[in-house]
């Protein structure tokens, strides 16, 4: 098997949380990501799934250097980004870009489309004006966008228009790894078809690799090729979109699954509920053993003691539980 392209080997972030009138020293740490391990090939999307603060956006600021993990290695290409500095970090960020979740959050309303677009290759000095021009019209035409558009402000567009120049900019450097943090979730869901649509096409097309962090299981199911289930910081199940959605093995990914909005109501009987009960704890003082236990509801006395470990096999099927579902 050929060596990843982006790689994460037990990967840790953490915020402080300090307190003080005068002096503010540090009391306590979120451990928003803590020991996360993924591989992404040339050419394959990997979902990252879980609810709200299970961490996968700040695992994605992590992929593409935005935060520098506290420990562990992110590598590209088998190479330490956190170690690259000058003209080689440059050169990482040109390969590997992002897609922002809110796109009028990540576009400034003083710039013009075309000059959003424009930025990154100013940024990396990359061809004359008449080619960084260019390269602006071919990106805006790939994701669907009138070239003519480009001197328009991000306030004259709908939210998908705002969506497509948030991908066109991240297409423009021509990177090999693009990734995707919520990109369809602030759009109405018939938009959120076409970007799938367009994504999935740039794929093919470019031979992208995508890195695809959401809660949205449809979604998942459309795009990836792979998924791994984080909850709390931690990843608790990884394997095939098919594996994984035929026969989930940890509790909170049939919880997950169990949740998605279902049109038949013939179906949702078939599929019976599956109800999580309680919050979800502080990623500041995680509870012992596993730490889904206080609300799985198949827990038992070992899963509150123990710490389980996420072992995968060569079929790049894991799980993180005492007690799997179906074994």
């Amino acid at each position: 098997m050929s060596a990843p392209l982006l790689s994460a080997r037990g990967v840790e972030i953490g915020f402080p949380v300090r307190r003080g009138l005068l002096v503010k020293r540090e009391v306590a740490r979120v451990r928003a990501v803590d020991g996360v391990d993924l591989e992404l090939a040339a050419g394959e999307t990997l979902a990252v799934v879980g609810e709200s603060g299970c961490g996968k956006s700040t695992l994605a600021r992590g992929l593409v250097r935005l935060l520098v993990p506290d420990r562990g290695e992110i590598a590209f290409e088998g190479r330490d980004i956190a170690g690259l500095r000058g003209a080689e970090l440059a050169a990482f960020r040109r390969q590997v870009t992002m897609i922002f979740q809110d796109p009028i959050a990540s576009l400034d309303p003083r710039m013009r489309i075309g000059q959003s677009v424009q930025e990154p290759l100013d940024i990396h000095g990359l061809g004359d004006q008449a080619e960084r021009r260019r390269r602006v019209a071919e990106a805006l035409e790939r994701v669907g966008l009138d070239p003519s558009h480009a001197s328009r402000f991000p306030h004259e567009f709908s939210g998908g228009q705002r969506q497509r120049i948030g991908i066109a900019r991240a297409l423009v450097l021509e990177p090999r790894v693009i990734v995707c943090d919520e990109p369809v979730s602030a759009l109405d869901v018939s938009v959120q078809a076409q970007i799938l649509n367009l994504l999935e096409d740039l794929r093919r097309d470019l031979g992208l690799a995508y890195v695809l962090i959401a809660h949205d299981l449809d979604v998942v199911r459309r795009l990836a090729d792979r998924v791994q289930v984080m909850y709390l910081g931690r990843v608790v199940e990884s394997g095939t979109v098919e594996q994984v959605y035929a026969a989930p093995r940890h509790p909170y990914t049939r919880a997950l699954l169990a949740a998605r909005p279902v049109a038949d109501p013939a179906a949702v009987r078939a599929r019976g509920s599956v109800a999580l009960e309680g919050d979800v704890p502080s990623p500041i003082d995680p509870p012992p053993g596993c730490r889904f236990h206080p609300r799985c509801p198949v827990a038992q006395a070992d899963c509150a003691r123990d710490d389980p470990v996420l072992a995968v096999g060569a079929d790049g099927r894991g799980w993180a539980c005492h007690h799997p579902l179906g074994g």
